[in-house]
């Protein structure tokens, strides 16, 4: 009876073992990032800039999502044209400009900065500086979590193409007087991350030095809590017998 409990105690061990193994193999997440412009010479408001990032390998595993994530760092200006001969007033004067990028299966993400509201006056046959604002660390982010995976996969280290718009389908808007028009102007510059979410391999890793091999957590775990049921039992046996006069 006593060896037929200590069986049942080892599988339920090992049946415990199992689950935390595949526990220690989950998900994992490959960062990829890719800058567009700098501070000292960002992408000016219009321009439209293609890009190469490297795809996820597939020999690492199989691929199970895929993220894209945008920080812009944006300098952006509302303008104020006076078309009359006289100085005119005007309020509310604001400029937004998108930023846009691009990747394949339809993954975007569009991060919008944003100058104003600005009031002031603007003087005849003039375009004015409204006000200017410096955005910094803009986010915004877009994800597919099934899809054509194949476009961002690869067997070796290639590089997949994606696409940075600045604008220059923004905003402009404001209240003045009649022939007083908004416009804007501005550029940006940030970084573009894509996240690639996989099932690693179940291949384990060769050892060539049996000196440098070391236990998975849930093979050591297990090895530990068999070890201690057994001394247990052990223990207990020990204490049945009874002791000799």
């Amino acid at each position: 009876m006593n060896e037929r409990r200590l069986i049942v105690r080892m599988g339920i061990v090992v049946a415990l073992a199992a689950l935390a193994n595949s526990a220690f193999a989950s998900l994992q997440v490959e960062e990829e990032t890719a800058t567009y412009g700098s501070s000292q010479s960002p992408l000016a408001i219009g321009s439209s800039l293609s890009l190469n990032i490297p795809q996820f390998n597939a020999e690492n595993g199989t691929l199970t999502g895929v993220s894209i994530q945008l920080s812009s760092y944006d300098t952006i200006s509302s303008l104020v044209f006076n078309a009359t001969p006289n100085i005119e007033g005007y309020t509310g004067a604001t400029a937004t400009m998108p930023v846009t990028v691009t990747a394949p299966d339809g993954l975007s993400t569009m991060a919008t900065g944003i100058a104003g509201p600005f009031e002031g006056n603007a003087n005849p046959y003039v375009l004015t500086v409204a006000g200017t604002k410096s955005a910094g660390a803009i986010t915004a982010e877009d994800s597919i979590n099934s899809g054509n995976f194949s476009l961002f996969e690869t067997g070796g280290n290639d590089a997949g193409t994606f696409t940075v718009t600045v604008g220059p389908l923004g905003s402009y808007f404001g209240s003045a007087g009649s022939f007083v028009f908004f416009g804007g102007n501005g550029s940006s510059y940030g970084t573009v991350e894509f996240d690639y979410t996989y099932e690693p391999t179940d291949d384990p890793p060769k050892i060539t030095n049996d000196a440098d091999a070391v236990p998975e957590p849930a093979t050591l775990c297990a090895g530990l809590a068999v070890t201690s049921i057994c001394g247990i039992e052990l223990a207990r046996r020990f204490r049945r017998v009874p002791a000799r006069a």
